[in-house]
């Protein structure tokens, strides 16, 4: 049975819950490394926020992403039993993500993603484990799929699904035990002056729940909202599209199962992203966390590019006025008649 922390943010656990569905129920296992400490939510094939903010996708996308992570878990002095000192499983990793997206017509967009990485750190030393950290690690793969279920280009909202696989390195901390599977709602505007707004909230379950320490990482509730605003600059003087400042907040409420707690990780981004050719774009972001938890990096800074090719779409047909003969093949530009000639049958 799940017990979840008093107050608003109980109920809103309940509503998400009932609404998806009961997770299963089960004993957490007790193998602290089958966590991926870094759930990087950035979409795949495109350029954008932090998480999926509706960007668009007109036909396919690739993307390439670096990141660099400082502290992205630390475990307190006595989290593996009395007398356990302080201890940083991971001290420092750098990821490279690949990423390509899909659409299938104008409101279907399937993605996926592969990750990997070079970590540093002392994995579960502090917990008696003399077992030493890989240095080079996969992730899970992920497939992520969205559709625009209202509004259009300027204003719309979408419902994403996600599903991760278990392929990552689970024993060093840049896997899951299992799958984990994810629903959200998510909302994009585009307001005066060229200003973006997206939002997004779900809930994700996993397949296996695990202690680490006197934290349980299993089932969560997540949430996003970030801006984009237009700068008035062009610094190599050919960009097709304006120097955007983008800024965000993500995060995550664990869950709770007896009286162990899930991390509740907080995360501040801030970026720019710009366009120097059509259809490519890059962004670089910094971000910090602003809690001690698993999963809120000390430090994270990305460079990512995306190419996004677009196409030409037919213009919509011009309905004449009434009274309106421009159309009118019985005459010339000048507005003289024009014979009719009749072929020979």
């Amino acid at each position: 049975m799940m017990v979840h922390r008093a107050g608003t943010r109980a109920a809103a656990a309940g509503c998400l819950v009932a609404l998806v569905g009961p997770a299963r129920a089960g004993t957490p296992r007790n193998t602290p490394a089958a966590i991926d400490v870094d759930r990087d939510d950035a979409p795949a094939g495109r350029i954008g926020f932090g998480f999926d903010g509706g960007e668009p996708v007109d036909a396919w996308g690739v993307s390439l992403a670096g990141a660099w992570l400082e502290r992205p878990i630390e475990i307190p002095a006595g989290a593996f039993g009395a007398g356990a000192r302080a201890s940083q499983p991971v001290r420092r990793r750098q990821t490279l993500a690949f990423g390509a997206a899909i659409a299938l017509g104008d409101r279907i967009v399937l993605d996926v993603r592969l990750r990997g990485s070079h970590q540093v750190g002392e994995r579960l030393a502090a917990a008696g484990d003399p077992a030493p950290l890989a240095r080079f690690v996969f992730h899970d793969l992920r497939f992520g799929g969205r559709i625009r279920v209202a509004g259009n280009a300027s204003r719309a909202a979408f419902l994403r699904a996600e599903l991760t696989l278990p392929t990552g390195d689970d024993a060093q901390l840049a896997g899951d035990a299992r799958w984990t599977a994810a629903w959200s709602l998510l909302g994009r505007a585009r307001l005066p002056h060229e200003i973006t707004v997206a939002a997004t909230a779900g809930i994700r379950l996993h397949g296996a729940e695990v202690v680490v320490g006197d934290r349980l990482v299993g089932d969560e509730l997540f949430g996003a909202a970030g801006i984009a605003v237009p700068l008035p600059i062009d610094p190599l003087n050919s960009l097709t599209g304006p120097v955007q400042a983008t800024a965000e907040l993500i995060g995550s409420y664990g869950d709770h199962v007896g009286t162990r707690a899930g991390p509740d990780p907080l995360e501040a981004r801030l970026g720019v992203q710009l366009q120097p050719r059509q259809g490519f774009a890059v962004g670089v972001h910094a971000g910090f966390g602003l809690d001690d938890q698993i999963g809120a990096p000390a430090f994270r800074a990305v460079i990512e590019f995306g190419w996004t090719p677009q196409l030409a779409h037919r213009p919509d047909p011009v309905t004449p006025e009434p009274g309106d003969d421009s159309d009118d093949d019985s005459s010339d530009p000048d507005g003289s008649p024009t014979a009719s000639i009749t072929p020979p049958s």
